[in-house]
């Protein structure tokens, strides 16, 4: 007799990003802002990408950018409601296990806006300039800096599975 196994297998990615902000001089912690973030579908076509090997995405996730816009992310998203501010390298890049840590340092004189969004972004069209490269996630972290009183650092964790 002939048995028929089906195996269900996912994998399934999930994100958490924080906001912290700081004191310039202190480097105190003044705020901290936490949520989910959401994994948008070209964000997933971009790691299907990386695995084989497709020209451009070798680079993997390269900048973090910050906006103004408030609109809640949908799995269409394409880029920032309203990217504002300097978009930054991220500053250190880390994985323990199927857990990836991303973080990212704005100085206060490159974030002064009232941030209400955060993204990432890869490929190698990602620059330093507003909207280029592939959005690979989007999250709501609000936090007004709109006078420039504090550092912003963002971190990222990506679980895969």
């Amino acid at each position: 007799m002939n048995k028929i196994i089906l195996v269900i297998d996912r994998l399934p990615l999930k994100g958490y990003v924080v906001l912290i902000a700081t004191d310039p001089v202190t480097g105190q912690e003044i705020a901290r802002r936490e949520n989910r973030n959401l994994i948008v579908t070209v964000g997933k076509q971009l790691i299907g990408d990386m695995l084989i090997d497709v020209a451009g995405y070798d680079t993997g996730i390269t900048y973090c950018a910050i906006g103004t816009g408030s609109a809640a992310p949908a799995v269409g998203n394409t880029t920032l409601a309203t990217e504002a501010g300097t978009r930054q390298t991220i500053t250190t890049k880390s994985r323990s296990g199927n857990v990836i840590s991303l973080r990212t340092f704005f100085a206060a004189a490159n974030c002064s806006i009232n941030i209400a969004e955060s993204g990432l972004f890869g490929h190698s069209t990602a620059s330093g300039t507003v909207n280029t490269g592939v959005l690979f996630s989007r999250a709501l972290v609000a936090y007004n800096n709109s006078g420039g009183g504090a550092d912003i650092t963002i971190l990222w964790t990506i679980t895969i599975g």
